[in-house]
């Protein structure tokens, strides 16, 4: 899939580039890294569901039905919009946030 980012400071973060302190640990930013780079190296969201543990579901509720997400770790969830590019008939993923689910 191709992973784009809607949020400057996560594409900083896993391009290495962010200022300052960041704002997560250095194995949840591991983590994440690591994630999206699955989403970068499976087809679609299908494949997506063969990764088990991280748990690919549609959040329900929210204002956008494209919204979906995946387990970065056990507190962590990446929250992205999935969108069909018809000319090249791959989806593209738009990074959003990267939240504490539990808090």
């Amino acid at each position: 899939m191709i992973v784009r980012f809607n949020n400057n400071y996560l594409e900083e973060l896993y391009k290495g580039e962010q200022k300052g302190k960041p704002k997560y640990s250095e194995d949840v930013v591991r983590k994440f890294k690591k994630t999206i780079n699955i989403l970068k190296n499976v087809e679609s969201s299908k494949e997506l569901r063969l990764f088990h543990s991280l748990n690919f579901e549609h959040l329900e509720g929210t204002n956008n039905p494209r919204f979906y997400s995946v387990r970065v770790d056990i507190h962590y969830r990446l929250i992205f919009e999935l969108e069909d590019d018809l000319v090249l008939l791959t989806e593209i993923v738009f990074i959003d946030n990267l939240t504490n689910h539990y808090q």
